[in-house]
């Protein structure tokens, strides 16, 4: 597998930037409903400052990316790591109700604190199909093992792994391999024909409410 950077087709493009868009607008009630149950949360826990959204660095493409979720932490797990100068992995944060508010262990269940990933899709950071983006530290070792999924083609609000969770031997590596090597040898419109079947497959990983 080649290692160059995959150029983003115009129909893949257009697609992320006209769903994005779409999305954005018809889930406006729910992001304004989902913000005022953190706010309100926040309130009764004493905190009525903390933040609204989660915001951290990641990696798309082989480039830094401010990478936005609802904020389903508690403050004090967050900054506590953030002391100790740790790495944050959210991924292992959301396995451990006890770091989450309890708007965020049903938003994470159900996939909607990554709601605001829709902007990253808009600005051109991230698209609805692709390896999903992973922080610094974990990108550093998978370069260390070879591994350069995470360098060749744009991050993916989801991707072919998530798209089968609990349906597949296969890991994540192997499933963005394979569709980086869809991308490099068809069409725009083909492209987008499969993101669409992704989206749709990962609609259904929601609906059994068993996260991405």
């Amino acid at each position: 597998m080649t290692e160059d950077i995959i150029l983003i087709p115009k129909a893949k493009r257009f697609f992320d930037i006209f769903f994005s868009f779409l999305f954005l607008i018809v889930l406006s009630p729910f992001f304004l409903l989902i913000l005022l149950a953190i706010f309100i949360e926040h309130i009764f826990c004493g905190q009525p400052f903390n933040p609204l959204f989660y915001v951290e660095k990641r990696i798309s493409q082989g480039n830094e990316i401010n990478f936005i979720k609802f904020n389903i932490f508690k403050s004090e797990v967050i900054r506590k790591m953030r002391l100790d100068n740790k790495f944050i992995h959210t991924k292992d944060l959301e396995k451990d109700n006890k770091s989450l508010i309890l708007i965020g262990k049903v938003l994470q269940k159900i996939y909607l604190d990554e709601l605001p990933q829709l902007f990253g899709i808009l600005k051109g950071d991230l698209s609805f199909v692709g390896p999903r983006p992973v922080n610094l530290e974990v990108y550093n070792r998978l370069l260390a093992r070879g591994i350069n999924t995470k360098t060749i083609i744009r991050a993916g609000l989801t991707g072919s792994y998530q798209s089968q969770k609990g349906e597949t031997n296969r890991n994540d590596v192997e499933l963005d391999r394979e569709y980086i090597n869809f991308c490099q040898n068809n069409s725009g419109w083909k492209i987008v024909l499969l993101d669409i079947k992704i989206i749709l497959r990962t609609f259904l990983v929601i609906f059994r409410a068993e996260g991405i």
